[in-house]
């Protein structure tokens, strides 16, 4: 008998069309108009991977920009990937998680409900993911520590203002450089941090896929439901249309999470609304 996880991961690879997507992908651009989806990770890896991949999503959504203020943006996010990179052993995490989910999908290779060409090449992509990581020298981004201008940047950064163009004036020359110049300059150092920025983008995309979402409603405005304690829940994932004129507050503990559907109030302050609220909820376990 399968167990709760392998369940979930046969759910991502069950026979039928468009159920894995092996390349990298993003929402398509109808879901992201007509759909808004509120995360919460419900562990401390889960937490790292969604901030790197908000952090790699601002900085490649900038890098080609022409500004000087949008290369500035980029070497802002590139150092705070840094920071997180720097603080944990987050190599040996994402290879951790790697090797589970590696684990999991290999239980189902006999399993007939499975498509197995779409498992064999998830299993592929995932090892050569770990020996991409493997091939990184220390922790990610261990060479960029050397670079002066990011060093820099980054011990006045702390300071309000820190960074203007009297305090790092080899800022401010770089910052003037022609934007394609700089442009290829980040993306050199950002192509240092490439294996972990595919990993975790993989990782979190099996995550998401590994529930359907099942519509629910929160009675004027409140939703609790308790978690399952033999399939502990990575992700919860709540989806409102676009147009709602609220939003969802997840708040989750080791045994219960609620949901609360706030509107700007008064004066601009959160109230959550009196009206029953219909959303789309997916609490995922892979």
């Amino acid at each position: 008998m399968l167990g709760v996880r392998s369940r979930t991961a046969l759910a991502v690879l069950a026979k039928g069309p468009g159920r894995w997507v092996t390349g990298p992908g993003t929402p398509a651009p109808q879901a992201v108009q007509e759909n808004v989806v509120y995360e919460q990770p419900l562990n401390e890896r889960v937490r790292t991977f969604l901030r790197l991949e908000c952090l790699f999503t601002g900085a490649y959504a900038h890098v080609d920009g022409p500004s000087p203020w949008e290369s500035r943006m980029v070497l802002g996010h590139l150092l705070d990937i840094l920071a997180i990179c720097g603080r944990t052993d987050l190599k040996t995490e994402v290879m951790k998680e790697l090797e589970r989910q590696t684990a999991l999908l290999e239980a189902l290779r006999h399993n007939p409900e499975v498509d197995r060409g779409r498992l064999v090449a998830l299993l592929e992509q995932l090892e050569d993911l770990v020996d991409g990581l493997h091939a990184m020298t220390g922790q990610p981004g261990q060479a960029l520590r050397g670079e002066e201008l990011l060093n820099a940047v980054r011990q006045r950064s702390s300071i309000p203002g820190g960074t203007c163009h009297f305090d790092l004036p080899g800022l401010h020359h770089w910052l003037h450089r022609p934007a394609k110049e700089r442009s290829e300059q980040l993306r050199r150092w950002l192509a240092q941090l490439e294996p972990v920025r595919q990993a975790i983008a993989v990782l979190l995309r099996l995550i998401r896929q590994s529930a359907r979402p099942v519509r629910q409603r929160a009675p004027g405005g409140f939703f609790q439901q308790a978690l399952d304690p033999n399939a502990p829940t990575q992700l919860l994932r709540v989806t409102l249309p676009a147009s709602s004129p609220c939003y969802a507050e997840i708040s989750a503990g080791r045994h219960r999470f609620t949901v609360r559907f706030l509107r700007p109030g008064p004066e601009g302050r959160p109230v959550q609304v009196e009206e029953d609220v219909d959303f789309l909820l997916a609490c995922c376990t892979l």
